[in-house]
């Protein structure tokens, strides 16, 4: 504990040594790139070790790699600026809920405002459990508590949310959070980036290994950020063997909807033989790929199976998940399938424009 306290005062007296607003608009650069760490949660230990990680990469020239910490009550949320292994104050808040849309929007209008550049990139730092509305993802887990992206005491942004907080389109979004690779998420914000990073399982708490992925972070190769993902668990061994991500063209996601609207379909009673995304029996996200191979025609799905091809750039996964979850059968993007009626869930599900696109609500 000792240690501990030790630690927090150092990065506090780190940071509280320059004045907020005392950097002042910069040149316009190439890419400015924000990692927004949601931190005010269990999460905030491992976030400080992601931090060091990307004080430690190579960044090229002529580019902005901006972190927005909000990590635990001793700390006030902050933006700095890491550059050449060191980081700089660029302005401090008192405290928020980071877990809320207005927050989010107000800090990338900060960054943008002294960071200009030609393109931008955002990274989505915190937990994650898909589209679902706050507090579901554990409630359907335990029967069944869905939270969507980010988490500070009780409060959690919905998908809706965190769509019209995005004030513009980055060329990407990267959420290293879990289970943001499913289609509602994705389709959801589909106009607000050109590629969507995100993994349909689970995301160790290692996260992404940013030494080595900053310096992508600023080049055109989405799929080599992915790679380099895959290549970092798959060294691991054990139950650290456990990745899945995918690489998502927005562009391709509507001509994805136009297939599916107004089909037949036959949802499949028994999802034993189909790719999920949880150990538990009764699972809420299954292969959206697989899902619709088990409930469409099989010349339908011919089609459909192109279109996910054309819409995911790059994909790949480890044999398995925590050594209990098979994933041979991942495509990358995942499906919410609803385990019991729910009217409050369908009324909620039918809000997003996945379902409003598609008609498409699975059982």
């Amino acid at each position: 504990m000792l240690q501990k306290t030790i630690f927090l005062f150092l990065f506090i007296a780190l940071f509280s040594c320059a004045k907020d607003n005392d950097i002042e608009q910069q040149p316009v650069t190439t890419r400015t790139v924000l990692v927004y760490i949601a931190a005010d949660n269990n999460l905030y230990q491992n976030s400080l070790k992601d931090i060091e990680e990307m004080q430690s990469a190579l960044l090229p020239a002529n580019v902005h790699l901006l972190v927005y910490l909000d990590a635990a009550n001793e700390i006030f949320p902050q933006i700095f600026e890491i550059k050449n292994g060191s980081r700089t104050l660029v302005k401090q808040y008192e405290p928020q809920n980071s877990a809320s849309g207005e927050v989010l929007q107000q800090i990338i209008k900060d960054v943008v405002s002294i960071f200009p550049a030609q393109s931008y990139g955002l990274i989505l730092w915190s937990h994650g459990t898909g589209w679902l509305p706050a507090g579901m993802y554990y409630e359907l887990m335990q029967q069944e508590k869905l939270r969507s992206f980010g988490k500070e005491n009780d409060y959690e942004m919905g998908i809706v949310e965190l769509e019209n907080a995005l004030p513009f389109k980055f060329d990407f979004i990267i959420f290293d959070a879990c289970l943001m690779s499913n289609i509602e998420t994705v389709y959801q914000i589909r106009n607000k980036a050109d590629i969507i990073i995100a993994s349909p399982t689970e995301i160790l708490v290692a996260g992404f290994p940013y030494t080595e992925v900053v310096p992508l972070l600023f080049s055109n190769d989405y799929a080599e950020i992915a790679q380099t993902y895959m290549n970092y668990y798959k060294s691991q061994t054990g139950i650290l063997q456990s990745a899945d991500i995918a690489v998502i063209n927005t562009k391709e996601l509507e001509n994805l909807a136009i297939l599916l609207k107004n089909n037949t379909f036959t949802f499949p009673t028994d999802k034993s033989a189909i790719q999920k995304y949880d150990t538990r029996e009764n699972a809420v996200y299954y292969d959206l790929q697989d899902y619709l191979e088990h409930s469409v025609s099989a010349n339908y799905i011919v089609n459909i199976k192109q279109q996910i091809a054309r819409t995911i750039i790059y994909r790949d996964h480890t044999p398995y998940f925590l050594n209990d979850l098979p994933l041979e059968k991942s495509w990358g993007i995942s499906l919410f399938v609803f385990p019991y009626q729910s009217d409050y869930l369908e009324n909620q599900y039918k809000m997003l424009d996945w379902y409003r696109d598609t008609e498409l609500l699975c059982r």
